[in-house]
Parts: structure tokens; C-alpha cells; sequence
């Protein structure tokens, strides 16, 4: 099924939340979410979750040669797969998730996709979490620890208006905490659109000079408008999503697992 069939089968009052066409007679499908896990599961957890993922995924996290490359890479699978089955679930069959390995692709420029899912992801890990974004169109989205000793990182990357923004900040703690925050919204526009890192982040602002998050941004050599929200996060990490879809969730989904190895 295409993404474009399951938009002509929408119908108002059958989508998530309630929603339906908006003032552009677009059929709105679903908002875009964002989930987030920590990274302490326990050993049976792993094991699990190992064997329930394709060849190719279980020999990337053998490659690691540290455990928690390995765990994050298998615990990010984990939660990718709760996130779409819950996302099916919640949209009562339109689209159905396979029981056995998520049918992942990777694109020519190298952006893995689902095959036969009409639902774009993406997903972020920094630290000791994990987090993952789920549209109906083109998705980014990025967590980032705290960083510290950031305004040189900030004068070579960001833009002279998000620059000198940080520059009149003279707590260095929130100096550093504002930076994370235009990093992680950076991170996330330019995953969205494909580019990568190799979108400079100079070339375009995510807040105004009192630090709003803009809404919206456009990005050199691309048509589309980018969404941004900025979800909560805690002392120590930030979360951002960006998306072609315009429509998104107000709260991100935390996700913990219980003594039953369960993801809820």
C-alpha cells in the first residue's frame, strides 16, 4: 500500500485524535510523534530483541566493539518496532507491520525507509537515550546530551544571529543549554531533508533573538517547508523533531520497560 492510497482512504473521524482535512482539504493522517527510551535494559531484554532482528541488523550491532554501541543499536530497533505496531494499532488497520523483522531499506543516499509501510522514521541516540520519529511525510529528529564549552562550536556552525544570541548569555551553564537546544533543532531540519551534516548550519536560524523556536523554516535549494517542535526533555537532554507534515503530536511518548520486558 502507498502512502497516497492510505491518504485516499482516510476518512474524518477515523484517524487518530479525531483529526480530518484541514483548511487545504488535505487529508490529515496522523501527527507526527516522537518516543524516547533510556538505554538501561536489562541483559534478557537484549537477547530478545537481538534475535527478533533481520541479519543485517544483528551483524551492524555485532560490529560494535564497545557494548554500548551494540545495545543502542538493538534497542533502537526495539523501540522503532513498538512505535510503528502501536501507530497501526492506533490507526485500526489501515496499514499492517509484519509479525517477524521490520522491512527496513536504505535509499541511494543512504536513508533507511520501511518497504510496503507508508510511514517515514527516523531515529537519534545520545548518552543514555534513544529516540524515535514517526510522519506521515519526511522526518527528522535528534536528542543530544548537554554539551559543555559550546560558543566556539557555535561560531564556527551557527548562524551570526544564533552567534551573537548565545554571546549575551552570561550563565555558561544556560549558554551551554541554549546551544544544545539550536543543535538538536538544526540536527533535526537536516536529517528531515537528506542532507546530513553536509548542510551547513550556518546557512539558516531555528529561534529568533529572544529564542523562540521558529515554526517553520525553508532551507536553501529546497522547495518543501520544514516543521519544528522542540519536546521536553530533562536536565541533562534535548529532543527536537522537523517534518514535512505540519501537524504534530503536543507531548513526546516516553517509553519505559517493565519487569516483564515489556515496552510501555
Amino acid at each position: 500500500m502507498t502512502l497516497q492510497s492510505l491518504r485516499d482512504m482516510a476518512r474524518c473521524g477515523n484517524m487518530l485524535c479525531g483529526m480530518c482535512k484541514d483548511g487545504n482539504d488535505r487529508i490529515c493522517l496522523f501527527a507526527v510523534r516522537m518516543y524516547a527510551l533510556a538505554l538501561d535494559a536489562p541483559e534478557s531484554f537484549l537477547a530478545k530483541w537481538y534475535e527478533k532482528m533481520p541479519e543485517d541488523r544483528k551483524a551492524r550491532a555485532d560490529r560494535f566493539r564497545h557494548e554500548s554501541g551494540r545495545k543502542c543499536c538493538i534497542i533502537s530497533y526495539a523501540l522503532l518496532t513498538h512505535a510503528v505496531r502501536e501507530l497501526a494499532k492506533d490507526l485500526d488497520g489501515i496499514f499492517t507491520v509484519p509479525s517477524g523483522p521490520l522491512p527496513i531499506k536504505v535509499s541511494e543516499d543512504g536513508k533507511p525507509y520501511f518497504e510496503n509501510i507508508p510511514v517515514c522514521f527516523n531515529i537519534s541516540h545520545s548518552g543514555e537515550r534513544v529516540a524515535v520519529a514517526l510522519s506521515p511525510m519526511n522526518v527528522g529528529c535528534d536528542v543530544e546530551r548537554k554539551r559543555k564549552d559550546t560558543i566556539k562550536i557555535a561560531e564556527r556552525f551557527f548562524s551570526a544571529e544564533e552567534y551573537e544570541r548565545l554571546k549575551k548569555i552570561s550563565d555558561t551553564e544556560e549558554q551551554n543549554a541554549e546551544f544544545t537546544r539550536m543543535w538538536t533543532l538544526k540536527e533535526s531540519a537536516v536529517k528531515c531533508c537528506g542532507e546530513g551534516i553536509r548542510h551547513e548550519f550556518s546557512d539558516f536560524s531555528v529561534m529568533d533573538a529572544n529564542g523562540n523556536t521558529y515554526g517553520s523554516i525553508k532551507l536553501s535549494g529546497f522547495d518543501e517547508t520544514y516543521y519544528l517542535k522542540e519536546y521536553e526533555g530533562d536536565s541533562i537532554y534535548s529532543y527536537s523533531v522537523c517534518s514535512a507534515y505540519d501537524i504534530m503530536e503536543d507531548e513526546m511518548r516516553r517509553i519505559r520497560i517493565d519487569a516483564q520486558g515489556a515496552m510501555r
